[in-house]
C-alpha cells in the first residue's frame, strides 16, 4: 500500500525492525542507585547553656582549623564531628542525661551509612529504646561531658 504523501511512507529501517513491546523496554531499565555521599539531617534540642557551650567549642575548633589551613568549620559540621566521635568511642557514652525538648535545635548531617548505626534496625535507638533525637542528644552530651572532664578537642578533629 502506498501513501499519497511520502512523509507517511514507512522508512526502510522501520520495515526491518521488529516491534519491541513495552514490557521488554521496562525490564531493560536499571534501578536507580542512591548516592554514596547522601546525608541524613538530624536535629536535636538543646538548652541555651548547651548552645553557648557548643558554639564556644566550635569557635575553638575553628582556630585549630585555621592553624592547619583547612576550610572553615560551620556549627553543623562541628556537631557532626562530635556525633561521629561519640559513635566511634562507645566507652564514653552515658544514656542518663536529662532530655527536654526546648524548641531550640541544632543540626547534624550524618552519612546515610552512619545513620544506620543510630536509626537502623540494629541501631542505638532500638538497643536503648529511645527516639533518634534522644540518641543524638545523649551522644553529643556525653562527648561534651568527656571534653569537660579532660578530653581533647584535637582528638575529635
Amino acid at each position: 500500500m502506498s501513501f499519497i504523501n511520502p512523509l507517511f511512507e514507512p522508512s526502510k529501517n522501520e520495515r526491518q525492525k521488529p516491534n519491541v513491546s513495552l514490557n521488554q523496554k521496562q525490564t531493560k531499565s536499571k534501578k536507580r542507585s542512591t548516592r554514596n555521599d547522601k546525608t541524613h539531617n538530624i536535629k536535636f534540642p538543646i538548652s541555651s547553656i548547651q548552645q553557648i557551650k557548643l558554639r564556644s567549642y566550635c569557635k575553638q575548633a575553628q582556630r585549630v582549623y585555621q592553624e592547619k589551613e583547612l576550610d572553615p568549620l560551620p556549627q553543623t559540621k562541628f556537631n557532626t564531628k562530635l556525633l561521629r566521635f561519640g559513635m566511634n568511642h562507645p566507652e564514653i557514652l552515658t544514656w542518663s542525661h536529662n532530655y527536654k525538648d526546648s524548641k531550640t535545635y541544632m543540626h547534624t548531617n550524618l552519612l546515610e551509612t552512619e545513620y544506620q548505626d543510630i536509626g537502623g534496625p540494629h541501631g542505638y535507638a532500638i538497643r536503648e529504646n529511645l527516639s533518634e533525637r534522644k540518641v543524638v542528644y545523649q551522644i553529643i552530651m556525653s562527648v561534651i561531658v568527656w571534653m569537660e572532664g579532660g578530653g581533647s578537642l584535637e582528638k575529635i578533629l
